[in-house]
């Protein structure tokens, strides 16, 4: 991909969540860090697994061919505000962090958590990126953001 692409496109976005998750996941594997949950931990981590594979796989699905990871929509892609889209305006976002947070609880990371904190604001910044080209690209999206809420559902 060329950095003209990279750049136009949200590229940068994308390289910086990975480097982010991947932060997170090594957390996860250095023993520094830990503290000892026990069985909360393990409920509350794996709880947060099970939703981040919900909306994950539901988000996926119903975007089907409009997936792109970069924040720039497809050339070719529709606006899609049903299934998950009708409960959250970024459920793939809403299930890494869901995710993340799991696996912090799960390993039992305080590095974990707070790396996925920032991941949370990684995408806030990411997901304002994004919607400015959905309300260029797409004259209803802005009606749709006001009525669906971006990360939680009901909640925000």
């Amino acid at each position: 991909m060329s950095v003209n692409t990279q750049t136009s496109r949200g590229g940068w976005w994308v390289v910086g969540q990975f480097i982010i998750l991947a932060m997170i996941v090594t957390a996860g594997l250095i023993q520094e860090g830990h503290y000892t949950g026990g069985v909360l931990s393990t409920v509350v981590g794996t709880i947060l697994c099970l939703v981040a594979l919900g909306f994950g796989w539901r988000g996926f699905a119903t975007l089907g061919t409009n997936l792109t990871a970069f924040p720039k929509p497809l050339d070719e892609g529709q606006l899609v505000i049903t299934g998950v889209y009708a409960i959250v305006r970024h459920p793939i976002y809403t299930a890494v962090l869901c995710g993340s947070a799991g696996y912090a609880f799960l390993t039992m990371s305080y590095w974990g958590m707070v790396l996925t904190g920032i991941l949370g604001v990684w995408f806030e910044f990411k997901s304002r990126r994004e919607e400015q080209f959905l309300r260029d690209r797409f004259p209803t999206y802005a009606a749709y953001a006001q009525t669906v809420k971006k990360f939680l559902p009901r909640i925000y």
